[in-house]
């Protein structure tokens, strides 16, 4: 519902607006009334109706004096429509000149007040549309912009873009809020967007689909950006988990992608610690490694589960709880949770993905392991992750051997690894010794799918994820999601989701 304001000194039209006039047929709400400017100046400041009825002559501020006012204060003003007892061609001369869109005599007549409320609601309705779609599109700009910059592009041309975006001229000092959540996500987004928009920032999404908000100049933005930050929490941690990280630095444009690194790690590591709530860079321990995990170590260690090689784990650990530079244990604590902490969000995820039981070996596991928080010494930690990896081990094992006597498994396996290759189910039932009919009749029993159906499935929600999350052109979305043919794509795509491409990407 769109809100109108309704402003005269006489109580009696007041009362006859807000009674003879069917507000909801044409899309209005009344969201106030004022008998004099004053008071409707504070309403319109703090409501920021679509709408306002108002009258000329009114005690301390006149119509035309609020309409001036608003007009030259607000950033989108609302709508006037003035109610005048006076006929004049002065007062209709001055308001036209402000822009107001309609002059109505006293008495209003019910038939031409609502002939102006059907015009106003399809103005007001298509500008909203208008702006929608703008925001849309400047949003999808500006998403483009800063992960370029966080991928590392440094060019003289995108930050003088980037500067020129955030009219940052002469500030050296940046801010970046990053927000983590795992629901009520299109309404925390919608409302960041509108406190970005009010307050002059800058609203993205970054590769991950984690919102965020830059601000230049440290000192005022920081308790705008804090304030937003416990607003959040207020209104959405009884209902969701929800994760604040602030980063700061100066430098200017080319600190942009430090300011978001620092938020990142930031929130990485509180949600490592299983955290939720507002924090800061500086809250983070000094030692800047502790962020990171050793993802080298940690992939030849998850091989080497994979693979079943439990003479190869002791080892697999001892690289995983070394320091990267030197090859030798650490002494700070809390790197090395970090580590295990990859290592056990890695094992639930497979676990997972095998289509195990998560939740009776997390409560096996419980009485050998304990709480990895309680632990402080590094033979401690090394026997909590032997006793991770070998249960991982076994674990996965059973459950790859359970899915594995199921060659359709397999072949469905491969299907979702290699979708974006050049598939045939004949090549596919000659990979897996099977005859093709009967393999695309117990394929489609196992997915409910054809093979065809489940491939071009998978394509085009791999085609979805690129168009959500990168800047790639549609050509480059079809290919590395499986159509060498752009034109084919675009009709295949158009036929799963009824829109193409270019428009979904539009409405996200």
């Amino acid at each position: 519902m769109m809100n109108v304001l309704l402003v005269d000194d006489e109580p009696w039209v007041l009362e006859g607006l807000r009674t003879m006039v069917n507000w909801n047929k044409y899309g209005f709400q009344i969201c106030g009334e004022a008998e004099n400017g004053n008071a409707a100046w504070a309403i319109i400041e703090d409501l920021q109706p679509d709408l306002v009825f108002t009258d000329i002559h009114m005690p301390s501020v006149s119509g035309l004096e609020l309409i001036g006012r608003s007009m030259q204060k607000l950033a989108k003003p609302p709508r006037f429509v003035i109610l005048s007892g006076y006929d004049s061609f002065d007062y209709a001369k001055t308001a036209l000149e402000q822009r107001v869109e309609d002059y109505l005599l006293k008495p209003i007549d019910e038939v031409e007040i609502e002939n102006v409320l059907e015009q106003m609601s399809l103005k007001i309705q298509n500008e909203l549309v208008s702006e929608k779609l703008h925001q849309h599109e400047r949003t999808l700009y500006v998403n483009c912009l800063f992960n370029r910059l966080f991928q590392g592009e440094d060019s003289s041309e995108l930050q003088a873009e980037v500067e020129s975006l955030l009219q940052m001229e002469g500030h050296e000092n940046m801010a970046c809020l990053l927000i983590e959540t795992d629901s009520c996500n299109e309404e925390i987004q919608s409302h960041v967007q509108r406190f970005a928009s009010d307050h002059h920032y800058e609203f993205f999404m970054d590769a991950e689909g984690r919102m965020g908000v830059f601000a230049a100049e440290i000192e005022d933005s920081l308790s705008w950006l804090e304030r937003l930050g416990g607003n959040l929490f207020e209104m959405y941690s009884d209902h969701a988990s929800i994760i604040m990280a602030f980063g700061y630095h100066s430098g200017g444009v080319g600190a942009m992608r430090t300011v978001y690194e620092k938020a990142l790690s930031t929130l990485k590591w509180k949600r490592y610690q299983k955290g939720s709530g507002i924090f800061h860079d500086q809250d983070l321990p000094r030692n800047g490694s502790i962020a990171t995990v050793n993802q080298k170590a940690l992939t030849n260690l998850f091989r080497t589960i994979l693979t079943g090689e439990e003479d190869g784990l002791e080892r697999g650990v001892q690289e995983l709880l070394a320091n990267p530079d030197r090859g030798l244990p650490v002494s700070d604590i809390e790197y090395v949770r970090v580590q295990l902490l990859a290592l056990e969000m890695g094992v639930l995820k497979q676990l997972k993905e095998l289509d195990g039981d998560v939740d009776r070996f997390v409560l096996q596991l419980q009485p050998m392991l304990g709480g990895l928080t309680d632990i402080d010494s590094y033979p401690a930690f090394r026997e909590y992750a032997l006793i991770l990896s070998l249960n991982a081990l076994r674990a996965l094992q059973e459950q790859r051997k359970e899915k594995e006597c199921s060659t359709i498994f397999r072949v469905v396996q491969y299907v979702n690894q290699e979708f974006r290759e050049k598939l045939q189910l004949q090549e596919l039932a000659q990979k897996f010794h099977m005859n093709a009919n009967y393999l695309g009749q117990a394929f489609k029993q196992q997915t409910g799918k054809s093979f065809r159906e489940y491939l071009n499935d998978k394509r085009i929600e791999e085609a979805k994820r690129l168009l959500r999350q990168s800047c790639s052109s549609i050509a480059e979305v079809a290919v590395h999601s499986g159509y060498p043919n752009a034109d084919y794509f675009v009709s295949q795509f158009k036929r799963m989701t009824g829109m193409a491409p270019s428009a979904y990407r539009k409405q996200l």
